[in-house]
């Protein structure tokens, strides 16, 4: 089944609040859109015409996309996604660059996918990573995510990932992120 009859959702975790977006949103999310360090494992940058694009289309209330905030302040700090589009229950997710490397990925991820467990009737999820982000792929490890195969998209090598719904997820109090892995990625 596609999605739940209830939306729009908010979803709520110990920093965070995946809820949908707002016109207040639009500058950061077309920052995160189009941000070189953000954009490096999501297709490149963002050309001048798909900024304009983005700059005059409504945010809109579509499902399964989320604007991710703190939860306090309700200051935008990425985007978190389950999706259809390949046919399978898909995560996907970026953060603008200076709040990676501090635990919000993880988070919104338990968060989420704890959610889909409860209200969606999906077995499984899947996830799409480049094999050069390193971080991403070692996040999806710890959530649990093991490679199903590779394939290339947009010019480079990808690893498609899933788990199983049913599985229990890590607990939020469990470090996912650590010194070990790789440092976040940084303006040039």
């Amino acid at each position: 089944m596609e999605g739940t009859t209830e939306w729009p959702v908010r979803i709520h975790s110990p920093r965070l609040v995946i809820r949908p977006p707002g016109d207040g949103d639009r500058e950061s999310m077309i920052r995160l859109m189009t941000d070189p360090v953000t954009r490096e494992y999501l297709g490149g940058a963002v050309d001048y015409a798909s900024r304009q694009a983005l700059e005059l289309s409504p945010l809109g209330l579509t499902w399964g996309r989320w604007a991710l905030a703190l939860a306090e302040e309700d200051i935008l700090i990425g985007s978190i996604t389950l999706s259809y589009d390949r046919g399978e229950l898909e995560l996907s997710y970026a953060l603008l660059p200076e709040w990676t490397g501090q635990g919000y990925a993880a988070e919104s991820c338990i968060a989420l996918l704890d959610w889909a467990r409860e209200a969606l009737e999906d077995e499984h999820v899947i996830a799409i990573s480049q094999t050069r982000n390193k971080r991403s792929v070692a996040l999806l490890r710890k959530l649990g995510f093991t490679v199903r195969k590779g394939l290339e998209e947009f010019g480079a090598q990808q690893l498609l990932l899933e788990r199983s719904l049913q599985e229990p997820l890590p607990a939020l109090e469990q470090p996912l992120q650590t010194a070990a892995d790789p440092p976040p990625p940084t303006r040039r």
